[in-house]
């Protein structure tokens, strides 16, 4: 990244970590294993997205369920797999509405693209695995 502004290791760390993390947080929002999951899940999910960081909120729901810790393995891969397949290069630490701007020229479609697949993936998995789970009141 010191020479160009991004990297393929900057786009995995936005895609398998910060949108991988929001997708966990968003899942915890529509479908929380406790109540109080919802209320510590809405500020760290701001957080994430608009300064693309602090993905340690994720990891109380990952060692709390080992499903969910399954699920965020699951979706990291499978989101790594696809920025390796199609090339992407960007950035992170930077706000993830802005990452796509800032990815490898000509790329910022597939950036965006692979964010969403990101997010997508760490919602849905998460969300399986809080389901096939007991939820707490």
């Amino acid at each position: 990244m010191e020479a160009h502004g991004f990297s393929f290791l900057g786009s995995i760390d936005m895609n398998c970590l910060v949108m991988v993390c929001a997708g966990i947080q968003v899942a915890n929002i529509l479908h929380p294993r406790r109540k109080s999951d919802r209320v510590a899940c809405i500020p760290s999910l701001f957080i994430n997205l608009v300064f693309g960081t602090f993905v340690e909120a994720a990891y109380p729901f990952m060692f709390a369920s080992k499903k969910v810790f399954g699920a965020t393995i699951l979706a990291a891969t499978l989101s790594g797999v696809l920025v390796g397949f199609l090339g992407v290069k960007g950035t992170a630490y930077i706000p993830s509405f802005m990452a796509p701007f800032m990815a490898n020229p000509n790329h910022s479609i597939q950036t965006l693209f692979c964010m969403i697949v990101s997010l997508a993936l760490g919602c849905f998995l998460t969300l399986l695995a809080n389901l096939s789970e007991k939820t707490e009141g």
